[in-house]
């Protein structure tokens, strides 16, 4: 197992990840980092950290396309044993409005408010040399889309990836933490390994 695509969720203490890998097709993203920490009968918290003075911020509402904006985006599918390769998506501004789906790839997925959930909250910080966005998934969510008990012993695995974009930025980029084959986000074949861990 190629430890530079395994990440631990902790119980306990967050673990930093960077995005590394650009797509030839952009520039280099800034520097992002990453942490999530699995809580139990909470849900999965997740803090995203962008080095980018200038943001591109144009969206405020739910399920706008947070994409072409400065956007830091985090994709898991917490049951990767099922036949199906079902992943959710978070993806997020600095105004703090998302973009949430849930499905098998780009063109089969649908939002989560439209499936009758309710859409996770994020909040969001701007700093004079980054910006931040954090979201708590609540578990309900989860057990809601799977059909399962959101409860995970340690060992227990997932996949995902995180990721940073900007179509429609001065200078549009595509980032990610495990490589992506061509540019597609949604290519739950190129999802990296989560691993739960104390």
């Amino acid at each position: 197992m190629n430890r530079k695509t395994v990440y631990e969720i902790s119980k306990t203490k967050p673990r930093e990840v960077e995005i590394l890998h650009m797509r030839p097709e952009g520039s280099t993203a800034p520097k992002t980092l990453a942490w999530v920490q699995y809580l139990p009968g909470k849900g999965m918290d997740v803090t995203m950290r962008c080095y980018e003075q200038k943001p591109r911020a144009i969206w405020h509402n739910p399920n706008n396309d947070i994409y072409t904006d400065s956007c830091m985006e985090f994709y898991v599918n917490c049951f990767p044993e099922h036949p199906r390769k079902v992943y959710l998506n978070l993806e997020m501004n600095v105004n703090g409005a998302a973009f949430c789906s849930f499905g098998v790839s780009r063109h089969a997925r649908s939002c989560v408010v439209d499936m009758g959930l309710p859409h996770p909250e994020v909040e969001a910080e701007k700093h004079e040399d980054y910006w931040q966005v954090h979201c708590l998934i609540p578990a309900k969510l989860f057990e809601a889309l799977y059909g399962m008990p959101f409860e995970f012993p340690v060992g227990h695995r997932m996949e995902g990836n995180f990721y940073k974009c900007g179509d429609h930025t001065a200078s549009p980029h595509w980032g990610s933490w495990v490589p992506m084959p061509r540019l597609d986000f949604h290519d739950p074949d190129s999802f990296g390994t989560f691993i739960i861990t104390e």
